[in-house]
């Protein structure tokens, strides 16, 4: 009855359902689920049907219109069921009967399709979440945040619905082939007639549907760029208001969202035109079939029943048509979602197979290079030894690699050549869960989530006791300031922990490397906001428990450096110096004369 191929080999349908069909097999659903929903439907679509030729019959019967039921399959039929059922009060209940059997399927179809497609946008938001904290942190760091929240928040939602659009699709289908062998029955040529009409109606609304997948593409990107906006309002609103770029924002944020309604005004406009198109273009068919039935000798029975059944066919047509263009504007949104949860064209971390039950041996960096991108080398040919035990302090430059060193040993990269080793055993091999567990990091630049005190300090052991937590917070200076608080260490961290200073926020990162009493710590400038006295009164409390330990102290300041037992001198991806304090920090000093030295006789030249 409508061009159901024609308008399916359309290419952005096509892309879709090709896409679709992959992302169910990873998210998986139930094998029963597709069988069972295109079985209700078909059997709505039956009860359908034989409710409105029993309802005609009904109203023939009443009218004592029929007379002569005639020789055909239709005709053997409609006597069968007058013999049958005998009178209009049988007929009635049978009509009843139907509707209630027809209500019954479609609350059973409802019920399980709404759980069906609840189940399918549950596992596909599970898979992209854990997409992002299982990939290589380079595939997460190289998207933009926005576009990593559209997916996770709006476009995983949409399989459900573009699953539901298709088990619709096909049960259009099939109540189109009930509606058209019933009118086959009754008369081909009124049949003939009807083909040639949907497929007319058919082919002008692909002109509708062939831009859609534009449209959807535009829309991906529009609500892209405002949920860029968005993330700025929220992540720098200090920074706006602090240089008064109140308005600014607002102007900007004010025509990406105008920008938004438009496209989503542009979706709705293309998708409006199915219903007026479809019901002229039916109407224009229903008069076509009662112009010609008097021409070719159709009688009115006959022309009436065509008549009610292309009458209850139109809603079908017009939903049939209407999922085609959902499937075809989705399908930016559907190969984003199967883009981002496949697992064939990533990267992902080695999790290692040796166990780890002590961190007693110290950390060798043998020949280790790295870089972010493949033609840029952050660190080159790197040798260096972390001593178990001990504190070792890493200085350098700005941008000589260090924060890179730390990302190696957290494992959030891999070197690009050589190995860092645990006591012979490369660290790759070593389970990155045991690895992982037996160290701890903070640094000048604190991630703080959004929670109270206690939430950030515990996301370091999971387990801790609020006694633990308390006894943390001490040890790094946190009580001094969060005690006096009316919610102490209830209070709530806000956007970034930006309520609280540069100073502050980097001891509630030292009080979660305490909690963790790891073999291992990594300080990454974790102290340069603080005061002398008050760095030196935290660093006691911090050598008084994890005094032994394993610590990796990075620096700009030479004093701190001083009292460390081994330094390594890092400049531009090499390692410069090595060796105990006393022979390095000179050097280290020395350079950084020399530098500022060449800095003021090219400033005198000038």
């Amino acid at each position: 009855m409508s061009e159901a191929g024609g308008v399916i080999r359309h290419g952005a349908v096509r892309a879709s359902l090709r896409d679709l069909s992959h992302l169910l097999r990873i998210v998986g659903k139930p094998r029963w689920a597709t069988p069972a929903l295109l079985a209700l439907g078909f059997l709505s679509s039956v009860a359908e049907t034989l409710g409105i030729t029993l309802i005609l019959l009904f109203l023939y019967l009443v009218s004592n219109r029929i007379t002569d039921t005639g020789d055909g399959f239709q005709g053997r039929a409609l006597g069968e069921a007058v013999a049958w059922l005998g009178s209009p009060t049988r007929l009635a209940v049978a009509i009843l009967l139907l509707i209630l059997a027809r209500g019954a399927l479609a609350l059973v179809y409802s019920l399980i399709s709404s759980s069906i497609g609840e189940r399918i946008s549950e596992r596909t938001r599970n898979l992209v979440h854990e997409q992002y904290l299982r990939v290589a942190f380079g595939f997460v760091q190289q998207r933009e945040q926005s576009q990593l929240m559209e997916v996770l928040g709006t476009e995983s939602w949409l399989v459900a619905q573009a699953y539901g659009a298709v088990t619709r699709l096909i049960i259009n289908s099939c109540s189109i082939f009930v509606f058209a062998l019933f009118l086959l029955t009754i008369s081909w040529k009124i049949l003939l007639i009807a083909a040639v009409g949907s497929i007319a109606i058919s082919a002008i609304l692909r002109i509708f549907s062939r831009p859609a997948r534009d449209l959807g593409r535009q829309v991906k990107k529009i609500h892209q760029s405002l949920g860029e906006h968005m993330l700025m309002t929220l992540q720098a609103l200090r920074t706006i208001r602090a240089y008064g770029q109140e308005t600014l924002h607002q102007r900007r944020f004010v025509q990406s969202s105008a920008a938004a309604r438009n496209a989503s005004l542009s979706l709705i406009r293309l998708s409006s035109w199915i219903g007026p198109t479809t019901e002229i273009g039916y109407l224009g068919m229903l008069g076509s079939i009662v112009l010609v039935s008097g021409w070719w000798h159709i009688s009115f029975e006959v022309t009436l029943a065509a008549v009610a059944l292309l009458y209850r066919l139109q809603p079908h047509t017009q939903e049939f048509e209407g999922n085609l263009l959902f499937l075809a504007q989705m399908q930016p949104q559907l190969r984003s979602v199967l883009e981002m949860i496949q697992s064939e064209d990533k990267e992902y971390p080695p999790q290692g197979i040796i166990a780890l039950r002590n961190l007693d041996a110290g950390i060798v960096f043998e020949h280790v290079s790295f870089g972010y991108d493949p033609d840029t080398l952050v660190l080159n040919d790197l040798s260096f030894e972390i001593p178990a035990g001990v504190t070792t302090a890493l200085i350098g430059a700005s941008g000589a690699g260090k924060t890179t060193i730390v990302n190696l040993l957290l494992r959030l990269y891999e070197p690009t050549s050589g190995d860092i080793k645990i006591d012979a055993t490369r660290l790759k091999d070593i389970k990155r869960d045991d690895w992982l567990s037996r160290i701890a990091v903070t640094g000048q630049d604190v991630d703080l989530v959004e929670g109270t005190v206690t939430d950030n300090i515990r996301m370091a052991k999971a387990d801790a006791t609020e006694d633990e937590i308390i006894a943390a917070a001490r040890s790094a200076g946190v009580a001094a300031f969060v005690e006096d608080l009316p919610d102490r260490y209830d209070t709530w961290i806000g956007q970034e922990g930006l309520r609280f200073s540069g100073g502050q926020r980097q001891r509630i990162g030292l009080a979660r490397a305490v909690l963790r009493d790891p073999d291992f710590l990594i300080l990454d400038e974790a102290m340069n906001a603080l005061d002398t006295a008050l760095e030196d009164q935290v660093r006691r409390a911090i050598d008084r428990q994890l005094g032994n330990r394993t610590i990796l102290l990075i620096t700009h300041r030479i004093e701190t450096a001083r009292d460390a037992a081994n330094v390594v001198w890092i400049e531009n991806g090499r390692v410069r110096s090595q060796g105990p304090a006393s022979l390095v920090v000179p050097q280290y000093q020395q350079h950084q004369q020399e530098i500022v030295s060449a800095t003021d006789v090219q400033s005198k030249g000038r």
